[in-house]
């Protein structure tokens, strides 16, 4: 028997029939996930129950994404087992990379205590508007050393060997490491200068000097989710920053993530990025960039910290140029059609140590190597292939793997009597970083699984009751090359999901694919969720579709029940509105497309909270992971709520 995985654009509210070139045999596949008669399936090895009859051109490989299971249950989509020895493939990029980063070598835990919002000074914005000007009034008193060119190192590295990350299990420390494929200056090494030698450079001791010369920081940012174009030296202290533009686009300017090295310590360096596009911030609410030092990481184990003082954002005196400028964008902008001026964000940070290879972020860091690192942690703990099972949903157009996971009890647990049998479970679906630079959703979908996967009480039911299908990462190819917004094609995917098309936008087409192979078995999702960020309010919240008043009651549940037991979620900043502008994003396109009435947009802050036991905090990765896992238990609270309430009738025993 077939069914058909069309994922063309359909009438509001109603299914698509038998088109589309892509077709499903209903396999038999045992409750372990192995295909009958082949026994268990491995990630390395697909061979799983869906065919993909013209070979799909993402990357040539076929979509192995979906197995139908008779023997566990009517129409359960099931996958394979893991397979310990499996070894994730390095991450593919465009551009060249020549080193790993620090922190996914050295990984991030977060600080014990909450950081607090930064408390704006209000006349330090008017004392650094006033040297901006002095600038084009003295232009001779500026140094404008180019420390850092992108553009010309990528020409003169040649062909080079790309340095990748590769994620591996050590078997003797029983945990996932990350290496560089290639030798990397290691601390203290050539390529991270000693004390003694920052010293040798300065022409004496650091500390007791009073006249020291200070030389040009050192950048980089050509590894995995880095961002940095160009850095120029305009006084001893300050360094202009120009940010890459999403690839494929010349827009988009908001993602940062670099390092730094020859600094001195205790001094206050200034950091001027001049290019940034949005007209408002969350700069100038309190959130501050974050540093990671890998001098800390390595002695005391710290990760990334909130740091800078004097953070200002305001308009300057660049311009964009007209042929960069969207004229359907900006002629309902700018009335005058004059082009649009950029923006400057501007801090100052003073580095903890004088030997030490720092790294500045816009928001903490979550790459593909890491999510893989993560599920190799997963997949060696005892019992996982219990309730756990991995594979590809399909590849990239950058040629890397996107995964799917299934989370639910497998076989059906004997110890939980009360378990939903496996072929009546209700299906969960959640996706997240369709925007790279949106990380802070890649942390609260690593707060969901861990919680799924853990012995919580809580969890036990969620799994005993549902069958998650999540995928981690949509957009991975933006993820590795350091994009903000867009794919490897300068799009936007969040509004490609009315019509994705297989070889453009692969993730998309068989995310479609799955959630119509679960329609046309009548096993139709009761929630779907999108993961994002948002860069410009507080706290977490979500956006929903209310065009009937009928589901009112039904889509603000879960929203309701978050703003009771999420500390850092707002029902207050929650949206129900469905717009003419997010038609095609996944959260209205599925909802109309496939009825999915709980269809939702998770919205998580890169700054902070204005409310709840959080309320003036900067928001971190604990809180990021702690919603994860208080949306899960919102879940199980929703699907009781929606039970019918049943009273039995009194009896003779109930009677005094």
């Amino acid at each position: 028997k077939l069914y058909s995985l069309s994922c063309a654009s359909t009438t509001k509210r109603s299914l698509p029939t038998r088109v589309g070139p892509i077709s499903v045999t209903v396999t038999p596949v045992h409750e372990n996930g192995g295909v009958r008669g082949q026994g268990p399936c491995s990630p390395a090895t697909p061979a799983l129950g869906v065919t993909d009859r013209r070979r799909s051109r993402n990357g040539g490989a076929p979509s192995a994404a979906y197995s139908i299971s008779r023997s566990a249950g009517k129409g359960v989509v099931t996958s394979p087992v893991l397979s310990s020895a499996f070894t994730p493939i390095p991450a593919i990029s465009v551009k060249k990379f020549v080193k790993v980063a620090a922190p996914d070598i050295y990984g991030h835990r977060p600080p014990v205590v909450s950081e607090p919002l930064h408390e704006a000074i209000p006349s330090v914005q008017r004392t650094l508007l006033l040297l901006d000007i002095a600038r084009t009034v003295h232009p001779d008193t500026l140094m404008n050393r180019i420390a850092y060119d992108m553009d010309e190192l990528m020409k003169s590295e040649g062909e080079r060997e790309h340095a990748r990350s590769i994620v591996k299990w050590d078997m003797g420390l029983q945990r996932c490491k990350i290496l560089p494929s290639l030798p990397q200056a290691a601390l203290g090494s050539t390529g991270d200068p000693t004390l003694e030698e920052v010293e040798r450079q300065l022409g004496g001791p650091v500390r007791g000097s009073s006249t020291v010369n200070i030389p040009t920081l050192g950048f980089e940012s050509r590894f995995e989710c880095g961002n940095l174009r160009k850095a120029i030296q305009v006084r001893i202290f300050e360094y202009d920053l120009v940010l890459n533009s999403d690839i494929g686009s010349s827009r988009h300017h908001q993602w940062f993530y670099f390092e730094v090295k020859n600094m001195v310590a205790d001094f206050p360096y200034r950091f001027n990025i001049i290019n940034c596009e949005k007209g408002c911030s969350s700069f100038t609410q309190g959130m501050q960039p974050l540093l990671y030092s890998t001098n800390n990481a390595l002695t005391t184990g710290a990760g990334w910290v909130r740091t800078g003082k004097r953070i200002c954002y305001y308009r300057n005196n660049f311009i964009r140029r007209p042929n960069d400028i969207n004229d359907k964008v900006y002629a309902t902008v700018n009335s005058k059609n004059t082009c649009p001026t950029m923006y400057t964000l501007t801090f100052t940070i003073c580095f903890p140590h004088s030997h030490d290879t720092c790294y500045i972020a816009y928001h903490y860091p979550y790459s593909y190597t890491s999510l893989q690192a993560h599920l190799l942690e997963l997949q060696h703990i005892t019992g996982i292939n219990k309730i756990l099972r991995r594979q590809q949903l399909c590849t990239s157009v950058g040629g890397n793997a996107v995964d799917l996971l299934t989370i639910t009890q497998f076989p059906i647990s004997t110890s939980y009597p009360t378990a939903t049998p496996i072929g009546e479970r209700s299906y969960v679906v959640l996706t997240a970083r369709i925007h790279p630079g949106e990380c802070n959703s890649s942390w609260v979908m690593k707060g969901v699984i861990e919680f799924l996967l853990s012995d919580n009480e809580k969890a036990i039911q969620l799994r005993n009751a549902f069958i998650f299908k999540i995928i981690p990462m949509l957009n991975i190819d933006g993820v590795v090359n350091g994009s903000h917004r867009c794919s490897l094609l300068g799009v936007d995917m969040n509004r490609q999901w009315i019509n994705p098309l297989p070889h453009l936008f692969p993730s998309l087409y068989h995310t479609k694919g799955l959630m119509q192979l679960l329609v046309g078995l009548g096993r139709r999702p009761v929630l779907y969720c999108d993961f994002h960020g948002h860069s410009r309010k507080k706290n977490v919240f979500m956006y929903g579709n209310i065009t009937n008043p009928t589901d009112n009651a039904t889509v603000k549940l879960l929203p309701t029940i978050l703003d009771i037991h999420a500390p850092v979620f707002s029902f207050n900043n929650c949206c129900f509105t469905v717009e003419k502008s997010r038609e095609s994003t996944a959260r209205v396109a599925l909802w109309r497309q496939y009825e999915i009435t709980r269809s939702y947009t998770l919205e998580s802050t890169y700054c902070g909270a204005d409310q709840g036991p959080y309320k003036g905090c900067q928001v971190g990765t604990q809180h990021l992971e702690e919603m994860g896992a208080k949306f899960c238990e919102a879940i199980l609270i929703m699907a009781s709520a929606d039970q019918p309430c049943c009273v039995a009738e009194p009896t003779d025993d109930d009677n005094d």
